[in-house]
């Protein structure tokens, strides 16, 4: 069965004392805790709609980011400083990095460690770890001299098959174990071996017990699990002994869910759901615990909800989350079980929403009311009545919940510009809901609402509303983010101002910041005037480097501002390489044959496979970097203008595709392959697709979420584009990278040779403890 989803390549995984779940990840972050039904940040490809995302639990960083295998310190073979942390495999990095953990209510956070080994060696690859029956570190290493499938794709021959390496790492020569074979112990040598501080022990012992299913070991390991004096490692690995075998008895069931233990009364949680059939006087206990004073039972308590048969699952679930607190995890899983059930049960559950008083104030209530609105809102045929109760219940009484209204307002406004919410639908929803909105838009500014009102208001055209919210758009006091809702609530009402107003901020760069400047650009995209195209490209010289490509995106979408983009090259005042080639295949896709025949008679055919000459320009561009060297702070300048659009690289960038401060520069060959013929291999998260819109837009993008209600695309320069499924034309999948390819010809050979001498290195170039990548020329 699926436990949880997402992360990206995970590898290794681990259970800690408790028997909480860990993993690895490469590319995004290295260490996540894994909660059933959780679905976590993935590094590419695109979610189920209504997914609550979950992050990982480590803000901080080791070297590169590809990790391999995942191991729980749990041995007394090494001295206390050593256990209790997570060991994990740096593949890159040639060594074994360590986390501690620390508990952040039913979650968990880590923490960096000095690292376990390193390596003298760039061909140490540490992909498994393991503890022994001596207590002892085992390391498989896979010993090669590529890291990666790219890698190996691109020189299948020089990969190396011959010298896998085994090591064991011991402390102060301690004694190997011996042989053993647990196998012909009994079942009491077998539960005496619970007790073991090794872990290898426990495990063993743990496994060989549930496969036997012994009557006679049954009660033995009950009494250790119900023994407080019992370690308490020995009362785990009893109590996961008893439930790896099947259902657990009624009595001990009782008695585990009524433990004074949290630990033992979240297994005893867990077993029921497990289980999904139990008795009824069981099912009664876990539906008494959803108010259970541990965050770990309460967790438990939202996961069993829906798996065990009987149990009134929404009642239960919202209660949980009436009593979860500042928990930063289980609003997130009492999400992730209620919202499937929307599907057969909504009116149920919203009229349960609007009856529980003790959700009011909860503090993850204002993450779940909003969602709650926008899964109603996605479903076929919505009834706008529930949408309207569900508002009014934050924002009406004596004690309004500000910060779920604010979200619900926000959550509403963006449905309407994106389009999701039209039609019919939207004019009932303004209908019901206006007189809720209204006296807030006519009351104080100052108000906690008002703004979000306001933004909601001009959304669906209110003229009073609309001229609150040109003021913020023009407002410099205003923050960077306020301006832009206004701007995008401007342009879904259509006002005739709001491009009067954009072409002021473009005309005078000095007195707004880069981002807000960004972010007008990515918002142009939904405005349908040809002004626009007018406008950034009178603006366009005085654009920073990193903002005209952002420019170039946004006037490729359609062909009334595809033209004079295409004209202005034509009389040579934008390069020509400032198009990109995916570019130029997005207005080759165009439905327009005037604007077709302007770009075949300029860029002819465009490729729509891989070049395989591209090999050939990885040969010559290394040719070219081992005979001359650049400038890496001007590196950094065009890194900023050419990659940071969908790069990230020390912190600075978007999320498009990987955060190349520790992927993909394993190596001198690597990082030319990766940069110079990107669509060699094309992993199938960042296979771009092509969407053409019925209003005449043509957008290029990852998949970022796929579903009856819409489709959400990661475009160059990091933004989200929402395009309602009803407003699809079509969509292609493209067979090359999106990271185009032909950089070369887009730079002069100053700046690639710049480019590269920044990317060169393994941290900032200006590093004092930077190290050139393996291979590269000195």
């Amino acid at each position: 069965e699926v436990f949880c989803e997402g992360t990206s390549n995970p590898w290794g995984i681990a259970w800690d004392a408790e028997g909480s779940g860990f993993v690895s990840a490469c590319v995004v972050d290295h260490l996540w805790h894994l909660t059933e039904t959780g679905y976590y940040l993935r590094q590419g490809g695109p979610y189920p709609p209504f997914t609550w995302v979950l992050p990982s639990i480590v803000k901080h960083h080791h070297q590169k980011a590809a990790y391999c295998g995942l191991l729980y310190m749990d041995t007394d073979a090494f001295p206390e400083p050593y256990r209790g942390k997570l060991v994990m495999g740096n593949i890159h990095g040639s060594c074994l990095n360590v986390d501690s953990l620390q508990r952040n209510g039913s979650t968990y956070l880590s923490s960096g460690e000095p690292d376990l080994l390193t390596a003298n060696d760039a061909w140490f690859m540490p992909v498994s770890q393991k503890i022994g029956p001596d207590g002892c570190l085992y390391v498989l290493d896979w010993y090669d001299q590529y890291h990666c499938y790219q890698d190996a794709q691109r020189d299948p021959g020089g990969i190396d098959r011959s010298y896998g390496r085994l090591y064991r790492i011991c402390y102060k020569g301690t004694p190997h174990a011996g042989k053993i074979d647990l196998s012909k112990e009994t079942d009491a040598e077998l539960i005496e071996r619970l007790r073991s501080p090794i872990i290898y022990y426990r495990e063993t012992a743990q496994r060989l017990l549930s496969e036997r299913n012994s009557a006679q070991a049954r009660p033995l390991l009950q009494a250790i699990v119900l023994d407080s004096s019992a370690a308490p490692k020995a009362q785990m690995h009893a109590l996961w002994s008893l439930i790896g075998a099947g259902p657990l008895d009624k009595d001990f069931h009782l008695k585990l869910l009524r433990n004074e233990d949290p630990s033992l009364r979240a297994w005893g949680v867990r077993a029921a759901g497990n289980a999904k059939k139990v008795g009824e006087s069981v099912a009664e206990q876990v539906r008494k615990m959803s108010a259970d004073p541990s965050p770990d039972v309460k967790l438990q308590v939202a996961i069993a909800a829906r798996k065990i048969e009987g149990l009134d699952a929404p009642a239960i679930l919202l209660d949980a989350l009436a009593h979860a607190g500042k928990d930063p995890l289980i609003p997130a899983i009492v999400w992730q079980n209620l919202q499937p059930l929307m599907d057969d049960r909504a009116d149920e559950i919203l009229k349960r929403v609007a009856e529980n008083e003790s959700l009011r104030g909860a503090s993850g209530f204002a993450e779940v009311l909003p969602r709650l609105i926008e899964r109603t809102i996605g479903r076929v045929n919505p009834d706008i009545g529930p949408i309207v109760t569900l508002f009014a219940l934050a924002s009406k009484g004596d004690h309004p919940d500000v910060p779920a209204s604010q979200k619900c307002l926000a959550m509403l406004a963006e449905k309407i510009q994106d389009r999701e919410l039209n039609g019919p639908r939207l004019d009932e929803l303004r209908a019901k809901l206006e007189p809720l909105i209204a006296p807030i838009v006519s009351g104080p500014r100052n108000g906690p609402l008002f703004m979000n009102a306001a933004l909601l208001s001009a959304t669906w055209k209110d003229s009073s509303a609309i001229a609150a919210i040109r003021e913020a758009l023009v407002a410099s006091d205003q923050s960077d983010p306020l301006r832009l809702q206004a701007l995008a609530a401007l342009l879904a009402a259509g006002d005739s101002n709001a491009l009067d107003s954009v072409a002021a901020i473009l005309a005078k760069p000095k007195q707004s910041s880069i981002a807000l400047r960004a972010g007008i650009l990515g918002a142009l995209g939904r405005a349908e005037d040809a002004r626009v195209g007018q406008i950034v490209l009178k603006n366009f010289q005085q654009l920073e480097p990193e903002l005209q490509p952002k420019a170039i995106e946004l006037l490729t979408q359609r062909p009334e501002w595809a033209k004079p983009l295409l004209d202005a090259i034509g009389r040579q005042e934008i390069p020509s390489s400032a198009l990109n080639v995916n570019q130029v295949r997005k207005l080759l896709a165009s439905h327009d044959d005037d604007l077709v025949a302007m770009v075949t008679s300029k860029w002819g055919s465009v490729r729509t496979e891989r070049n395989p000459q591209r090999e050939q320009v990885v040969a010559d561009v290394r040719k070219l970097l081992t005979a001359k060297h650049g400038d890496a702070k001007q590196g950094e300048v065009v890194f900023k203008r050419v990659c940071a659009q969908c790069h990230k690289i020390y912190g600075e960038g978007q999320d498009v595709g990987p955060d190349i401060t520790a992927n993909g520069r394993a190596s001198f060959d690597q990082l030319l392959s990766n940069v110079l013929d990107p669509s060699l291999v094309i992993g199938a998260s960042y296979q771009a697709r092509l969407v053409t819109t019925t209003d005449g837009r043509t957008l290029t993008g990852l998949l970022a979420e796929d579903s009856p209600q819409r489709i959400v695309l990661k475009e160059q320069g990091g933004k989200l584009e929402t395009v309602p499924r009803s407003e699809v034309e079509s969509i292609t999948v493209s067979k090359l990278s999106l990271m185009p390819e032909g950089l070369e010809k887009q730079l002069t050979e100053k700046e690639l040779v710049d480019l590269f001498e920044f990317l060169l290195w393994d941290k900032q170039p200006s590093d004092p403890a930077a190290k050139r990548l393996p291979g590269a020329p000195r």
